[in-house]
């Protein structure tokens, strides 16, 4: 089948893909019915793809390697991996066994599920621990919750949608926990201070990287001088602040020239630059070509 181009991976797009094992009988939310490969799926994740909902993926067979927005996962069986709405996404590493499971949802799905606060948590610890690593048991729970939610729709009876809502309800809360736990974890084990910062310095990076670009604005959310700032995340990840930011940037730009229309000049406004030309030799001194030659490669 050919591959599509989209500007961001959507509910719509899974529903138009008939070929490929899911459910979608819901504008808001999307389930695979048995083990999904990758490859089956009609957009290209070899290139960087922006995600337009909340995804939870479970790993029964094989391995990956998966960056998310500028971070590289090992991904095999019993990994659980979640994505928040606005993550770019990336497949670098497959093997020809790996098979997933998924569910694929929007916020307004739940919105009648007074979950906000749980959510907004769980967006933060994503932020800091994308994959989590399961024993088979734990991992067996949680993919038992997803085969109760896939048996649910293939009945067509009466409050059929509140029953599989609940049952993702009852999912969140599991992975709630097994967060919870995480986080004790390290906090037991005593995370570095200069860790720390590194890590709340991606997190920002992900949410104003479109128009926040200087070392001073990083520093000063962090109540750091940007002296202090630039030496610890140098030291902790061997690359400068401003690497990680044209890093981010020239991410997000690969995945709108390769998973959309849109145009080179629509881009660079997207992205907040001055104009396409400035943008045009920014991408070009990062990356070694033009956008249209990325594109077209």
């Amino acid at each position: 089948m050919k591959k599509e181009d989209f500007v961001k991976i959507s509910i719509a797009h899974f529903a138009r893909q008939l070929h490929v094992n899911v459910i979608a009988e819901t504008n808001d939310f999307i389930v695979s019915k048995s083990p999904n490969t990758f490859r089956e799926h009609s957009f290209d994740l070899d290139h960087p793809h922006i995600l337009d909902g909340i995804a939870f993926v479970f790993c029964v067979k094989g391995k990956a390697k998966v960056k998310i927005n500028l971070t590289e996962h090992d991904v095999y069986q019993n990994t659980m991996l979640i994505a928040v709405p606005n993550s770019i996404v990336q497949i670098l590493e497959q093997s020809d066994d790996l098979k997933i499971e998924f569910l694929f949802f929007t916020f307004d799905f739940i919105s009648n599920i007074k979950l906000s606060t749980q959510l907004g948590y769980i967006a933060k610890a994503v932020e800091k621990q994308t994959c989590l690593y399961l024993t088979d048991e734990t991992f067996g729970d949680l993919l038992a919750v997803h085969k109760l939610i896939v048996k649910q729709y293939q009945k067509h009876i009466a409050y059929r949608e509140d029953v599989i809502k609940n049952f993702l309800y009852a999912l969140i809360y599991q992975i709630l926990q097994l967060y919870a736990t995480s986080i004790t974890s390290s906090t037991a084990k005593g995370q570095n201070r200069k860790e720390d910062i590194h890590m709340k310095f991606m997190a920002l990076l992900f949410e104003h990287y479109k128009i926040e670009r200087s070392v001073k604005f990083y520093a000063d959310k962090l109540y750091l001088t940007p002296k202090y700032f630039a030496k610890v995340v140098k030291d902790i990840s061997g690359k400068p602040v401003l690497e990680w930011i044209d890093e981010m940037v020239i991410m997000a730009a690969k995945a709108l020239l390769k998973s959309s229309d849109m145009t080179v000049a629509q881009i660079s406004f997207e992205l907040e630059f001055a104009n396409s030309s400035f943008f045009g030799t920014y991408f070009k001194r990062r990356v070694g070509i033009t956008p249209l030659q990325y594109r077209e490669k």
